[in-house]
């Protein structure tokens, strides 16, 4: 029996548009769209926008290969309408979407063609994301009223209006998550304060989540000893006021701890933002039947040992460790290495670099409490020599180093470590191919970042990313801002 061929990848085009792109003097309340071949809606509610912006939802439709677009309650006079389809439109057979196309026409005897491009990506990550909205209004009570003049979706983090008025107007960008066109305040938010209008450079919009009055912490009890701990909203710099707890950085909204003992309920005290404190409560959990591992890096916060040490945490404090039970392989050759013990860590030094390791922890080697390991192996590779750094030096740029507001940290373990600013700064024990930094512009000099108020019409604080590639033998590199 014959296959059918290769899959169809192909995404449906469209043949032939009524009305024509670009058309004037439009008297119907419906859009044809006439395809080659027969295809399917996709989310059109969500998919299909209409600007100048308007409460009222088109009425989506299909006849054979024709998509159908009404207006119930009619079109304005003498006004330019731009209809997007982003990824509303698949084809029948393999649904493959057709990408990002817009209509243009006019009700009335000319076209307004005023054209705006805005971008848009987060203050923070600088990631963009498809469900972006962004908004043009005439007031800005009008954006919190929803009563928006002309909307567009940021594709790739690019936004474009064609169809615009002389007209100036306020500009606001939002994640629209849930797909409802309204801000809600846990979405990510952004504007420019000043007014803008059509044949304006391009320009940028820094989408921030406004912080809340209130952080809420979430517990979820993973094995025992180890605690998820989930954020309402992200928090930087969190510390455990208690050396019978151990803080494990997950990413912003979320962080391990491991506790010494966790047969009775606890109270864990967190420090975090600076000057905030939050009492955690930590629920009694029964004992598990072994010890677990909970992840494997190799030494990189210390800066103590050379990095040809590995760490095994495990998610209870360790109390006992039996090196006869511990053994370590490179190739067919057992290996003399050295061994510690440091809070919930098994960290194994001595290591050669540039070599795979296989590692045979035998049950009953490391104990915690009444806890034991059960048998565990695993294979981990140490860092080539020619990509470890014993010693490297950061030259800030000199319009950085003069900066008094300016606070530079680096990127290690899902972490911003801070780093003393100085006109060259020291850093030991470096590895990999890059090292990554933020450049903070410090404006409230509260040693974070900080987030943007859009009640309050503040933005977010400036933050760079930028990256030094390192070579081989190379020690000394220059710091600066690339990408502005």
């Amino acid at each position: 029996m014959p296959s059918g061929g290769p899959k169809d990848t192909v995404p449906p085009k469209i043949l032939k548009t009524y009305p024509e792109d670009k058309a004037i003097n439009v008297s119907d309340n419906k859009i044809v769209l006439v395809f080659n071949e027969h295809v399917e809606l996709n989310l059109p509610l969500n998919n299909i926008s209409v600007s100048p912006y308007s409460v009222q939802k088109p009425i989506a439709s299909i006849l054979g290969k024709n998509v159908f677009l009404e207006f119930p309650e009619g079109l304005k006079q003498n006004t330019t309408y731009t209809v997007e389809f982003n990824n509303a439109i698949k084809d029948y057979n393999e649904g493959n979407l057709m990408a990002s196309y817009n209509l243009t026409f006019s009700t009335g005897p000319r076209l307004d063609s005023g054209k705006l491009e805005l971008k848009v990506s987060d203050a923070k990550t600088k990631a963009t994301s498809d469900m972006t909205k962004i908004c043009l209004v005439k007031t800005k009570s009008d954006f919190f009223g929803k009563n928006y003049k002309y909307v567009a979706s940021a594709n790739g983090g690019n936004a474009q209006f064609s169809n615009l008025t002389k007209e100036s107007f306020y500009s606001y960008a939002f994640v629209d998550s849930n797909m409802n066109m309204t801000w809600d305040k846990t979405e990510a938010i952004g504007f420019i304060k000043e007014r803008v209008q059509e044949g304006h450079a391009p320009l940028d919009i820094k989408l921030f989540n406004q912080r809340q009055p209130k952080t809420t912490f979430i517990v979820n009890t993973k094995t025992f000893n180890e605690f998820d701990v989930t954020t309402s909203q992200e928090i930087s710099f969190p510390e455990i006021m208690d050396t019978n707890f151990i803080l494990i950085p997950i990413y912003s909204r979320m962080f391990k701890v491991i506790s010494k003992s966790s047969f009775q309920p606890q109270n864990l005290r967190l420090k975090y933002d600076g000057d905030n404190y939050e009492n955690i409560d930590l629920p009694a959990t029964k004992s598990s039947k072994y010890l677990d591992k909970i992840l494997t890096t190799d030494d990189r916060m210390s800066q103590i040992f050379r990095h040809d040490t590995i760490n095994i945490a495990f998610n209870g404090f360790i109390t006992k460790l039996d090196t006869s039970k511990l053994k370590i392989k490179q190739g067919e050759k057992f290996m003399n290495v050295g061994y510690r013990i440091q809070k919930n860590q098994l960290i194994i030094t001595g290591l050669d670099f540039g070599k795979t390791y296989h590692l045979t922890l035998d049950s009953q080697a490391i104990w915690s409490y009444n806890l034991y390991n059960a048998p565990l192996a695993q294979d981990f590779a140490t860092f080539p020599l020619e990509k470890y750094f014993e010693n490297v030096t950061i030259t800030l740029d000199p319009s950085l180093a003069a900066n008094k507001n300016l606070k530079i940290f680096q990127w290690r373990e899902n972490n911003w470590l801070p780093l003393e600013k100085q006109a060259k700064i020291n850093l030991k024990n470096q590895f990999g191919d890059e090292l990554r930094f933020y450049i903070l512009m410090d404006s409230n000099n509260d040693g974070r970042w900080t987030t943007g108020d859009i009640e309050k019409e503040i933005q977010p604080e400036i933050l760079y990313h930028e990256t030094i590639k390192l070579e081989a033998k190379k020690t000394d590199y220059l710091l600066k801002i690339t990408n502005p």
